[in-house]
């Protein structure tokens, strides 16, 4: 993940956005440092330091300022909490952390600390996200009745590499699944409680022979896949969210889908339908109102005349109006990190708060955490609960793997 944020800076560098100054890399396997920094040479013109240790890496350098957690999940609580007591900013990938527990132990540490906590969630900030939002707020399709959000996919296939099948580690409905919980609250507004059910299909994982979208980035890790690994986390949940609006949810994640794969997702209204803009992909929203005919694209500019992309994203996408783009995969994903790392640039130099900070973040984490805990525990399970740890049966094995 850190070499995707790496093309995030330097899409800022070529865009002539750049507000932050990359000058250390810390990794434990230092080869991976050693690698992140020639690249960072050669699309940024300085190679940063590199280092094995982050507290050494704070001594050394006097002005640090902040760091980037792109490490996987597991390891989140502890590098974020460490970063705060040491004084500096953080920007942390998505999850906050593997647990609940571990993200109320990063907000403590924040608050400790008087710093900034930004959480990388990037799907919300695509331009066809931006006007998916600006078309609900303006009441297109009337009060909010209820959410579809539908895939399956994946075989018994090792997804993008081992860990996303690691309990322990992040499993995919989390990985992946905090994306999901994201764009829901971002569109319907905050969850309530979820009712679900859980399960592990494919036991074991066996190592693809395609390439996907995310293939590019990871190839030089490819080599050290095995053919096959065990796995520990669940690969579907099927689940019922209640919205503290009164709307509901159908969230299905079926990751071990043999067959045809495929994904839907749609929002209905009193007035009528809304099927969200593609992420990374482009595709405009289709609004369905009652009686009307389908309207997508341009004509969709009538229906929110006040919609329009904060500077920095009109000046990445090229447009402050965009109803449809076409970019390549890599090319959009780019962009949505260079707006996020920008952001947080941002938020330092004027001391206010990112979209997604570490409440939005934890909530994020609790919703996929009540879906866990609902399987485990046969009963709807509230977000609050979640987030106070009044209730934490599933999380309990992980909590103590790590000991937060």
């Amino acid at each position: 993940m850190a070499g995707r944020h790496l093309l995030g800076l330097q899409e800022l560098h070529n865009a002539g956005l750049s507000n932050i100054d990359l000058v250390a890399v810390c990794d434990v396997r230092r080869a991976n440092g050693e690698l992140l920094a020639d690249k960072a040479l050669a699309a940024l013109g300085r190679r940063p330091r590199v280092y094995e240790d982050v507290a050494h890496m704070a001594k050394s350098i006097a002005d640090l300022e902040a760091v980037d957690i792109t490490t996987d999940a597991g390891s989140h609580h502890r590098i974020a909490c460490s970063a705060f007591g040491m004084g500096l900013h953080v920007l942390c990938e998505k999850p906050l952390a593997l647990t609940v527990r571990g993200c109320n132990a990063i907000l403590e540490a924040q608050l400790l600390s008087g710093r900034i906590l930004s959480v990388a969630e990037n799907y919300r900030r695509d331009p066809m996200a931006r006007l998916t939002k600006a078309l609900l707020d303006s009441g297109a399709i009337g009060s909010p009745y209820m959410l579809f959000d539908l895939s399956g996919g994946a075989g018994n296939t090792i997804i993008i590499l081992p860990w996303r099948h690691d309990k322990n580690r992040g499993g995919i409905l989390l990985d992946a699944g905090v994306h999901n919980a994201d764009m829901m609250q971002f569109y319907m507004g905050n969850a309530r409680q979820v009712y679900a059910r859980t399960r592990l299909w494919e036991p074991v994982r066996m190592k693809p022979a395609g390439r996907g979208n995310l293939s590019d980035f990871y190839e030089v890790w490819q080599s050290e896949m095995p053919d096959s690994i065990q796995a520990t986390a669940e690969d579907a949940l099927v689940s019922i969210v209640d919205f503290e609006n009164g709307a509901v949810g159908q969230w299905t994640c079926f990751l071990a889908a043999h067959g045809e794969g495929f994904g839907t997702s749609v929002l209905y209204g009193s007035r009528g339908s809304l099927r969200p803009g593609g992420i990374r992909s482009g595709a405009s929203p289709v609004l369905q109102i009652d009686g009307k005919q389908k309207m997508t694209g341009e004509a969709l500019l009538e229906v929110v005349p006040t919609y329009h992309l904060d500077e920095d994203t009109a000046r990445l996408f090229g447009s402050e109006r965009p109803t449809a783009y076409s970019i390549p995969f890599q090319e959009a994903d780019r962009k949505l990190l260079a707006i996020e790392l920008r952001e947080f640039g941002r938020c330092i130099e004027e001391a206010k708060s990112p979209e997604v900070d570490g409440a939005l973040g934890r909530r994020d984490v609790a919703l996929c955490y009540a879906a866990f805990e609902s399987s485990v525990l046969n009963r709807p399970v509230g977000i609050d609960e979640i987030e106070s740890e009044s209730t934490c049966a599933y999380e309990a094995e992980i909590n103590a793997h790590w000991g937060i």
